[in-house]
């Protein structure tokens, strides 16, 4: 028992000497290492030709970590630092200063992160190029491409679309407490510039490891090929749903009964260089909130069940991925140049009388805060003497006559420069019915030749920037909003504010939209709410956890609310569909379906050729059946679905996004490399000295060993037997 009772002790003490050795381990990680959490890491895109974006090397980047205060900060890291690589933090108030000297000059850089700061917001910030879409746009509507044609977005600095050289990662103004970490940190070891080689310096890894390479041809064929090999995929078609809503239902009618269309189009997505991060307000959100509530107010002043009273309709449609060469509109052009649009009773081009796109419409609302007008613009891509101008003209002169009751004024742009919108997609794949003005188009944007907003697809075009201010007033459990008269009349709304401009703007609109359908003034009292664009500007760049989008998800899903933050409005991969385009399609269908009685059973059972049935929360989230047209199509590039389409050809949008495992950042402190040195050297006279003991007693085993006596070998003798 004696032996045993030792050996458990001896077991014992080897675990838990092994224990704590690991644990000490874990705990001397977490003393070096810091986590940097909250940030978004600039990923890699493709396109036909070219890849875009950044990637770390496969085990991170690593840099001694260097505030950029001002461009000499800058300039010193670039020509006269002496411990590189470096790591370059940087405010956004700065960057536009500073990106092309750290990307001309890449040498000396490890990466850059990138801060919001509150208290230095920048005027300007932009990661797109000057030109949006420029080589998807119609090559005969003269833009940037051509000489002496248009720079939409003067800020743009391209990166976007650009190949670069290190990882860059992004922190929001939430996460101010890591940059005081790391500016700390930078302090206590970096700041004596003249003598940072051989000391311990505060440094920064960055791991962004992305799988694609080369372009969308190379990694679409690497994925291809490792169908065989394994599971893991290097890159995936950029692409997801449009969303779609007539007026009246369309499956049911017949080549006679057929009624032309009015299209309206607006974008749902949005781009930033980072990961997670697309706010989109000026961008998207604004065009696409007034679009959903124009849809929602005409179909309050036409209900549905009227129909047969008129011979015209209108298809709302929500185009999904136009940061990217207008995946959705190019999709939706394409298909209707082939009768496949709508998959349910497709359209020909013919059918669509005219099409109204509503374009960037926010980035002029903090331009005019203080006022209550809002001027618009109306480009139409034809010469005002141009026969087909006058149904135009026609157009714009009813949505005057409405604007001006609204502090809207809308200014007619018969111009061949059309800015970056859908319009182009239309007219290069449908160029037939375009040019020959059976198709009409009409863009309404706030700006003129230079874009208004100066946050054009990036991570700070949020809601500050359009001066959007929450209200939370309470909806009725029935879903009725509070109209805009009656917010104004008791003081809850100003005449200046965001969100009664919007609502104007989609009174202007739906009510110029029924002049054109029933061919007579509108003259009742029905109107946009701004507490309805109140509450869904919320939802699309506050929090997702909202009342609204709450109500329009399924019934049947999880019952924790989406996360508190703002929707990422980045198209995403063609292989789900992302929320966005979700919580739009059921907004519409909530906002502008009839709502039915029954249980889910009764609902999932419904079988309507001319409607849609979706099985949502409802306003008293108990669940409600909704009988809707709305419905979703396919927003994936038609390279992606041509079978023999040329990749480098240029015809259609060929964007892919790589795959990636895991994003992350840490600070800590880089030792000095004396003590690695030390322990060579030690290391070197010790394996000397060992050689030298060895040889010693190889060759004089004689004097030092002394041999055993006959007994003890007898013995050893006994036991080797």
């Amino acid at each position: 028992m004696g032996t045993k009772n030792f050996l458990y002790s001896v077991y014992l003490c080897f675990f838990i000497t092994i224990s704590f050795k690991v644990i000490r381990c874990e705990r001397l990680r977490e003393q070096i290492y810091s986590s940097i959490e909250g940030g978004a890491a600039c990923f890699r895109r493709l396109n036909g030709t070219h890849q875009a974006g950044c990637s770390s090397s496969l085990n991170g980047e690593v840099g001694v970590v260097q505030m950029v205060y001002n461009i000499s900060d800058a300039q010193w890291l670039v020509h006269n630092s002496t411990a590189g690589p470096y790591m370059a933090v940087v405010s956004t108030a700065l960057y536009y200063d500073v990106i092309e000297l750290l990307l001309q000059e890449p040498a000396n850089i490890a990466g850059i992160l990138l801060y919001d700061n509150a208290t230095m917001s920048p005027e300007f910030f932009s990661q797109e190029s000057k030109c949006p879409n420029e080589y998807s746009s119609d090559p005969h509507l003269s833009q940037c491409v051509k000489p002496g044609g248009i720079v939409w977005n003067e800020k743009g600095t391209g990166l976007l679309r650009r190949d670069i050289p290190y990882p860059i990662f992004f922190l929001p103004k939430t996460r101010i407490d890591d940059v005081s970490k790391i500016e700390d940190c930078y302090n206590r070891y970096n700041l004596d510039r003249d003598n940072q080689k051989g000391r311990p310096l505060c440094s920064l890894q960055l791991n962004s490891f992305m799988y694609a390479a080369v372009n969308s041809v190379v990694c679409m064929r690497r994925s291809a090929s490792s169908v065989f090999l394994s599971s893991n995929k290097v890159c995936d078609p950029l692409g997801d749903y449009n969303v779609y809503y007539s007026l009246f239902p369309r499956a049911k009618e017949t080549e006679a009964t057929k009624k032309p269309v009015t299209l309206v189009t607006a974008r749902i997505d949005s781009a930033s260089l980072f990961d997670g991060i697309a706010p989109g307000a000026a961008s998207s959100v604004v065009g696409m909130v007034a679009h959903i509530v124009t849809a929602a107010t005409l179909s309050k002043m036409i209900p549905v069940t009227d129909s047969k009273l008129y011979d015209q309709n209108v298809l709302w449609t929500l185009f999904n991925g136009e940061a990217f060469d207008y995946i959705g509109s190019q999709r939706i052009a394409y298909d209707l140049s082939r009768g496949a649009w709508p998959p349910v009773a497709p359209l020909s081009p013919s059918d669509i009388r005219l099409h109204v796109e509503l374009g960037q419409l926010g980035g002029s609302l903090s331009l005019f805060k203080s006022s209550a007008s809002w001027p618009l613009y109306a480009f139409a891509p034809y010469s005002s003497t141009n026969a087909t101008a006058s149904k135009i003209l026609e157009f714009l002169g009813e949505m005057s006559t409405y604007s001006s009751l609204n502090n809207i004024t809308v200014s007619p742009k018969f111009t061949s420069n059309i800015p970056p919108s859908s319009l182009h997609s239309f007219r290069r794949i449908l160029r037939n019915v375009t040019d020959s003005g059976s198709l009409l188009e009409i863009l309404l944007v706030d700006h003129e030749e230079n874009f208004s907003n100066l946050y054009y697809e990036s991570a700070l075009d949020d809601y500050e920037h359009i001066g959007y201010v929450y209200h939370n007033i309470s909806i009725s459990n029935e879903g009725v909003f509070i109209s805009t008269d009656e917010l104004l009349a008791n003081g809850t709304m100003k005449e200046t504010e965001a969100q009664v401009k919007i609502a104007n703007l989609a009174t202007t609109l739906a009510h110029t939209l029924y002049q054109q359908i029933a061919g007579k003034p509108y003259t009742g009292t029905v109107k946009a709410s701004a507490h309805l664009v109140d509450e869904m500007l919320y939802c699309f760049l506050r929090s997702q956890a909202c009342r609204l989008l709450l109500a329009a998800d399924y019934a049947s899903s999880p019952d924790e609310p989406p996360a508190e933050r703002p929707l990422p409005l980045y198209v995403g991969v063609a292989a789900w569909a992302s929320p966005p385009a979700v919580y739009a399609g059921h907004l519409l269908a909530l906002l502008t379906g009839g709502h039915l009685r029954g249980n889910k059973s009764d609902c999932d059972n419904r079988a309507d050729t001319g409607f849609s049935y979706y099985w949502l929360r409802g306003w008293n989230h108990s669940g409600v059946c909704i009988e809707t047209t709305m419905n979703f199509s396919q927003a994936v590039s038609p390279a992606f679905i041509k079978s023999d389409y040329d990749l480098t050809s240029g015809e259609f949008s060929t964007w892919t996004e790589s795959v990636w495992q895991a994003i992350w950042a840490r600070v800590f402190v880089r030792a000095s490399g004396a003590g690695a040195r030390l322990a060579a050297v030690a290391g070197v006279l010790a394996t000397a000295a060992a050689a030298v003991v060895t040889f010693w007693l190889q060759r004089d085993a004689a004097l030092v060993f002394v041999d055993a006596p006959p007994s003890v070998a007898g013995i050893i003798r006994t036991v080797n037997c």
